[in-house]
């Protein structure tokens, strides 16, 4: 088995925190997964606060962002920039993050991203009525 993989959710507003309430409800309590809101931060200061965070993991980790491109997203890529497993994750919905807790513990950070890139992919469904 190897290292529970941390995570640090990085979103607009409040959602970060949001989505890992909503993970708790249904998965339980949760350890070592942080959230960070980009909410009156410059993007220096972002850069820097997922810096902070994500230089402490010793065996690299998941930047679970809420979409390509954004703030958030290029804050998670600049502070993994030469830091190895460390790997960001955009799109980040509730099946993603339920699905990483279930199994941060069984994976390494690039087999556990593949992996909730695949559930996220597959959380997303249209249902029409039938006429």
């Amino acid at each position: 088995m190897s290292d529970r993989v941390p995570a640090l959710i990085v979103m607009h507003a409040d959602l970060a925190a949001a989505l890992l309430r909503a993970a708790v409800k249904v998965y339980g309590p949760v350890e070592d997964v942080e959230t960070l809101s980009g909410e009156g931060l410059s993007r220096d200061d972002m850069i820097g606060e997922v810096c902070r965070r994500v230089e402490r993991w010793e065996h690299g980790g998941l930047v679970l962002t809420d979409f390509w491109g954004g703030s958030c997203h290029l804050s998670g890529v600049t502070a993994a920039r030469g830091r190895g497993e460390v790997i960001v994750v955009s799109g980040c919905n509730l099946p993603m993050l339920l699905d990483y807790l279930h199994n941060r513990d069984q994976l390494e950070a690039s087999a556990l991203a593949e992996r909730i890139l695949k559930k996220g992919q597959e959380s997303i469904r249209v249902k029409r009525s039938a006429a």
